[in-house]
């Protein structure tokens, strides 16, 4: 059983572990200002309630640590399985911006927002945490067989929405075809952090 002193001594060791995981990869710079916006327990809750499940706890100390961010250099991440020719030359990934906390500025980083834009379009047990530059996605799984994996969700080859499928096909969308898209990059959002380099030169 843990006292108060270690689980203190835990939590601090697992910050740690997470500052020099980012500093692995050049660091991370936030999105507006000079100072980091950590998302507030409060916000992160909120996130949780209206998924209706608790956060991967990687994931959520990242939030409560950065918030919305990008990286201090031009990095890429190289997946757990290459993405497709089609998508990417070298099977490697780019990463752009983080989402955090909602902006009094613009709320285009919030990953509230980033949710609702996306809901309907990624699978339901997805959701977006960051963008690669280009209006594609990173997406983690909250449940189910994906819950905790890391995917690549690939915007120039969007899934027919409901309307579109049922015309073409004659028959509702089913789950699997909201997969089409997506490609597993990272067996955890901490073996994601792992994955990413800077560009040399």
């Amino acid at each position: 059983m843990r006292t108060s002193q270690s689980v203190i001594f835990f939590d601090r060791q697992k910050l740690v572990d997470l500052h020099n995981t980012v500093e692995k990869f050049g660091g991370l710079e936030p999105i507006d200002g000079e100072n980091f916006t950590p998302m507030p327990e409060s916000e992160v809750e909120a996130v949780e309630v209206g998924l209706g499940l608790r956060l991967p706890d990687p994931y959520r100390k990242f939030l409560l640590t950065f918030g919305a961010c990008s990286p201090k250099e031009i990095v890429v991440y190289d997946p757990v399985l290459r993405l497709p020719s089609e998508i990417s030359t070298s099977g490697k990934g780019n990463l752009a911006i983080f989402y955090g906390d909602e902006s009094d500025v613009d709320d285009a980083y919030s990953i509230q927002r980033r949710i609702q834009v996306f809901s309907g379009r990624v699978p339901a047990n997805l959701i977006p945490i960051a963008d690669n530059g280009g209006g594609s996605q990173i997406l983690l799984g909250i449940s189910g067989e994906e819950a905790g994996k890391v995917y690549f969700w690939d915007l120039n080859n969007e899934p027919f929405d409901e309307e579109d499928y049922m015309e073409d096909y004659g028959m509702a969308r089913p789950p699997e075809a909201m997969f089409e898209n997506v490609y597993l990059i990272a067996q955890s959002f901490g073996d994601f952090l792992e994955r990413l380099e800077v560009i040399d030169g």
